[in-house]
């Protein structure tokens, strides 16, 4: 019996001694999350960071009520998802960006920069351009996304990215403000089509004005002749 015991107790710490390793690599499994995973909650957290920046600048410098309301608007749904994505992070064991990617930060600096009309045109192909891409990033993770609750955070934030995308192009539109890139102002299609306008009728007085010679000559000749 003596025997039997010390066999039992030795079974019973090994198989302990088993599952206390084995649980931490378990647990570390568990909370592991896929790169395609990580990378959207990274840039869906820079997405939240820019906005919310951008939005409370826009509070105090927008030149139009269009602008304003844009602005209240996607600053009080950022701050919202920023919070949820947090709290899901923070479950994942996920460490989020403290702030927003270069190429967002510089288009702050150039809304601090900007003031009345300008401002308003930058803010607004910022948020076009802006939600256009994380439109496409949350698609992505929609589509593609191995963790379930990634994939649900994904989307309850797409309806209002594509929200705010379609408010910003109402607002661009109502604004009389063109889509970035487009040929306007200084070296654009209109003012090139006026230097050709002008160019053709330079052309057409030079034409008239050798026909005119051409017929003095002739009367000229037929004179003396």
């Amino acid at each position: 019996m003596t025997k039997m015991r010390k066999r039992a107790a030795a079974a019973v710490g090994g198989v302990a001694i088993v599952a206390a390793l084995a649980v931490p690599g378990v647990a570390a499994h568990a909370a592991a999350v896929a790169e395609q995973d990580n990378s959207f909650m990274t840039q869906a957290a820079q997405v939240n960071l820019a906005e919310i920046t951008i939005g409370k600048l826009a509070l105090q410098k927008a030149n139009t009520p269009q602008v304003r309301s844009l602005a209240q608007e996607t600053l009080t749904d950022h701050q919202d998802a920023q919070g949820k994505l947090e709290r899901l992070a923070e479950q994942k064991g996920v460490t989020l960006p403290s702030s927003p990617n270069a190429q967002q930060q510089s288009t702050g600096k150039q809304l601090e920069g900007a003031s009345g009309t300008m401002f308003d045109s930058i803010y607004l192909h910022a948020q076009i351009s802006g939600h256009q891409e994380a439109s496409t990033l949350t698609r992505s993770e929609i589509d593609s996304g191995r963790d379930a609750d990634v994939q649900s955070f994904a989307k309850d934030f797409l309806p209002a990215v594509l929200r705010h995308l379609s408010h910003a192009q109402e607002a661009a539109n109502a604004l009389g403000i063109p889509p970035k890139g487009a040929n306007t102002g200084s070296g654009g299609l209109a003012e090139r089509a006026q230097s050709s306008t002008g160019d053709l009728g330079l052309v057409a007085g030079g034409l008239a004005m050798v026909v005119a010679a051409g017929a003095m000559l002739l009367r000229w000749r037929r004179r003396t002749g």
